[in-house]
């Protein structure tokens, strides 16, 4: 199966042009830009389709943000494996770029290439660390691999993040109710007024900050959320971004 992703119909676009295309998107544009953005860096691009397609959009949960000119250049000159030997050699600069936490686009979806990737070519043990969601378990995989793994601090870390700790409270106990020697006499109660509306519900994403709520397509983290961002609307998948609370 072939992961070339270039649309033979559209007419190819220079470096130049394709940064320009891909800031309009990171820069607040319109969601329909973000599409364009996304589909015309996939066709220019032989990375794995939606990988390709979340970087030309900005779309993505970031911990730092790259130069545009570095996205596209990265994106252009990716090669797919073709080999076990090529395979390895892509987990292994994933897999030490991600152990120093370097700004690189590597460290950003490398991961993401690899699972990909191995729906190609078949390494059994690699798909296992892929797979794997535990940070703890992740890193004795990727030590019995001989790839780079991070600071245990930094493993523990995230292991904490992903698992809060439980408060375990007791149940209140149950007043005793009196019971009176006569009935009361009834009490006049003014109608409840009508509760207010509730608030429009507000997200935060890391590059675009925070935002309304304006509509919500489906429910979990794969739903599509518009959100009323500062720069305009933008429309995003819910894992993309944290609801603030009240």
């Amino acid at each position: 199966m072939s992961t070339d992703n270039r649309d033979q119909t559209t007419a190819p676009l220079s470096r130049e042009e394709l940064i320009a295309l891909v800031s309009r998107a990171h820069l607040g544009s319109t969601s329909t830009d973000n599409q364009l953005a996304g589909a015309t860096l996939a066709a220019h691009s032989r990375l794995p389709k939606r990988v390709a397609e979340n970087l030309g959009a900005g779309f993505g949960q970031w911990d730092f943000f790259p130069e545009i000119s570095d996205i596209v250049d990265f994106a252009v000159a990716y090669v797919p494996p073709t080999t076990q030997e090529e395979l390895w050699a892509l987990a292994r600069a994933w897999a030490a770029d991600d152990a120093a936490s370097r700004p690189t686009l590597m460290t950003l979806v490398g991961r993401d290439i690899l699972d990909h990737e191995l729906r190609r070519i078949d390494v059994p043990s690699l798909r296992e660390l892929v797979d794997e969601p535990k940070p703890t378990r992740a890193r004795k995989l990727r030590m019995n691999l001989g790839l780079d793994v991070p600071p245990l601090a930094q493993t523990k870390a995230a292991a904490g993040a992903r698992r809060p700790r439980r408060e375990t409270k007791s149940a209140p106990a149950t007043p005793k109710r009196e019971i009176p020697a006569r009935m009361p006499k009834p009490e006049f109660r003014a109608p409840a007024r009508p509760a207010p509306a509730p608030e429009a519900k507000r997200y935060r994403h890391p590059k675009f900050g925070d935002g309304v709520l304006r509509a919500q397509d489906g429910v979990g983290p794969e739903a599509k959320l518009t959100i009323e961002f500062e720069t305009g609307p933008k429309t995003l998948l819910a894992r993309f971004v944290t609801e603030l609370l009240p």
